[in-house]
């Protein structure tokens, strides 16, 4: 059964990934450029820019699917432990310093690396606790952000904006370097696939199966923490990916890791695509932000599946 599923979804995602290449101010056919100038941009713009997508969509996937094994809590998503607020913190901090957009990726890093550092210390505390932590170390960034905004002069506002809702046009991190981590990232979490599925059968199950759990716990939290921060930095705060995905590749594939882990990675990874595209051809020439798109895709689609489990 999940064979006829898997070349179902490998039929569709070429489909996808066919028409994002092709959509945009001006249709163009992967195929057969029609000019010069479709070719340069098609090989210079939305190749580039779909492999971004592709490569972050797929971390925070992945980064969903291991949140919601670490804390038992299937509303878990990457930034449930505030490190995207504390990346977007640290990215609009040094922007507000040195007033320059360039240093935006810089402190978005380096404040997710604070936000890493701040929910390990709180790891001690156990996962309800850490939970609690996380969700009032979040309020606590987001009331940060709102005042360095509102500090902020009137003309970065709007790039502090588009950065916080998304912004897959301009990241400093190479491409082959976000899909190098999107790699490691899948690779190293399949190695963990038979602890993850022990530990769904909770602590006490998973111990007995050998599996030593705070060990597993301070590794998927370091894990996930570290795979959410690049792809904050990489793209600024893109909801809803993280969460809804995990969701619907359980439901399709089952809850066994080694299947469902690969599938949220492609999954999250083809639905940021698709984001990405409407974004940029709804109102062409001008783009929306892609969070807001994934935000109107995931909602309706996660209101779906809670009525399918219903």
């Amino acid at each position: 059964m999940n064979s006829g599923k898997i070349f179902g979804s490998i039929v569709l995602s070429l489909i996808l990934v066919y028409v994002v290449l092709g959509a945009g101010e001006a249709w163009i056919n992967p195929f057969s450029p029609a000019s010069a100038m479709e070719q340069t941009i098609l090989w210079e713009l939305r190749i580039p820019r779909l492999l971004i997508a592709f490569a972050v969509g797929g971390m925070l996937a992945m980064a969903g699917s291991w949140f919601q094994v670490l804390l038992g809590n299937p509303l878990a998503e990457p930034y449930v432990l505030g490190v995207a607020g504390s990346s977007a913190t640290g990215a609009i901090l040094l922007m507000t310093i040195a007033g320059s957009v360039w240093l935006m990726s810089a402190g978005a890093f380096a404040g997710a690396m604070v936000g890493i550092a701040t929910v390990m210390a709180f790891a001690y505390l156990g996962t309800g606790r850490l939970l609690l932590a996380g969700v009032v170390l979040a309020a606590f960034w987001g009331a940060f952000i709102t005042l360095l905004l509102a500090l902020m002069p009137e003309h970065d506002i709007s790039l502090a904006f588009a950065w916080m809702m998304g912004d897959l046009s301009s990241s400093d991190i190479p491409t082959a370097i976000l899909l190098l981590v999107w790699v490691i990232a899948l690779l190293y979490g399949l190695s963990l696939s038979r602890s993850l599925d022990a530990l769904l059968l909770g602590e006490r199950h998973a111990t007995m199966l050998g599996v030593d759990v705070p060990k597993l716990r301070r590794t998927l939290l370091i894990l996930a923490s570290f795979v959410t921060a690049i792809a904050v930095t990489a793209a600024g705060t893109i909801g809803f990916v993280g969460l809804v995905i995990p969701h619907l590749m359980r439901l399709l594939f089952g809850s066994l890791h080694r299947i469902a882990l690969p599938a949220s990675a492609f999954g999250g990874g083809l639905l940021l695509m698709l984001a990405d595209a409407a974004s940029r051809s709804v109102i062409a020439p001008a783009e929306l932000p892609v969070g807001v798109l994934t935000a109107m895709i995931g909602v309706p689609l996660f209101l779906w599946l809670l009525l399918k489990r219903t």
